[in-house]
């Protein structure tokens, strides 16, 4: 869990410590795996980014501050690596604080930064979707260029988050998919999730949730034994602990753990839920 204290915080060290390449970053945490999924890494662009081009990772970015341009799609020119030296053609999006993206794998992309500007964002390499991916998914995807391009403007996020207010059922919850791009939602998913209450436990057994809080606070009981379990709900959690979340805080919740929400009364938590594959250590 990185809080939004301790990523303001870590923007403003990362601030003093600008190279050469008008950048600076840090590794929040890595999970080891052979093709170097699984890592989240915190990055401060003072300056226009190198050409990046990952064959097997797909990088889903949360814009945690400042603003920019994404250039996505194209050709990547000059490569040695995953980096280039110019992309020609592409598309250019505009990114602020509080965006979130999907860049699939085998796509060039690079983050341009107006003159006296920053863009800080948290990644997260996730492994490319391998399979037949489904005909019928849950939630069609953003249909941008490139092709399996996903972005998700905060304002978006904001609106989204107002219409599912009026949807809140009778579990004190309302959700939406924002995109499927692999196995009807066994990974590679993007939901919208808005609780007005407490939510049931759940435990997934080959699924990593990574969440971004988009709005309200609450807490996340983690950990623990599940009781009453079918499929991937439970009835209770016995033990566990408690962290206390809020709107820009990020989250790992591994395979195999045990987690609820929870809503003070009165209180809402709103939050973009990624559905990430599980590895083999």
């Amino acid at each position: 869990m990185w809080d939004t204290s301790e990523l303001e915080e870590r923007n403003s060290a990362l601030g003093t410590r600008i190279g050469p390449d008008d950048s600076a970053r840090e590794t929040l945490a890595d999970y080891v795996t052979p093709s170097g999924s699984h890592r989240f890494r915190f990055i401060r662009r003072d300056g226009d980014g190198r050409p990046e081009l990952h064959d097997n990772i797909d990088d889903i970015v949360y814009i945690q501050s400042g603003a920019g341009t994404l250039r996505v799609g194209g050709e990547m020119l000059g490569r040695t690596g995953d980096l280039g030296t110019a992309i020609n053609g592409g598309y250019r999006y505009p990114v602020t604080a509080g965006d979130i993206l999907r860049i699939p794998a085998g796509t060039p992309h690079a983050y341009l930064v107006p003159d006296g500007g920053h863009v800080t964002y948290v990644l997260v390499r996730n492994p490319v979707f391998v399979g037949e991916v489904v005909a019928d998914p849950d939630g069609a995807a953003p249909q941008l260029n490139p092709p399996g391009f996903g972005k998700w403007t905060s304002r978006e996020l904001v609106r989204r988050n107002a219409t599912l207010a009026t949807r809140v059922g009778r579990d004190d919850s309302a959700r939406e998919t924002l995109a499927d791009y692999g196995r009807g939602g066994a990974s590679h998913r993007f939901r919208f999730i808005r609780r007005d209450g407490d939510g049931r436990p759940e435990l997934h057994d080959d699924i990593i949730d990574v969440v971004f809080v988009q709005s309200g606070e609450g807490t996340l009981l983690v950990g623990g034994e599940m009781i009453g379990q079918s499929n991937a709900a439970g009835s209770t959690i016995n033990g566990g602990s408690r962290y206390p979340v809020a709107a820009g805080d990020v989250l790992h919740i591994p395979a195999k753990t045990p987690h609820a929400y929870l809503v003070p009364d009165g209180g809402h938590i709103t939050y973009v839920l990624v559905r990430v594959p599980a590895f083999e250590r």
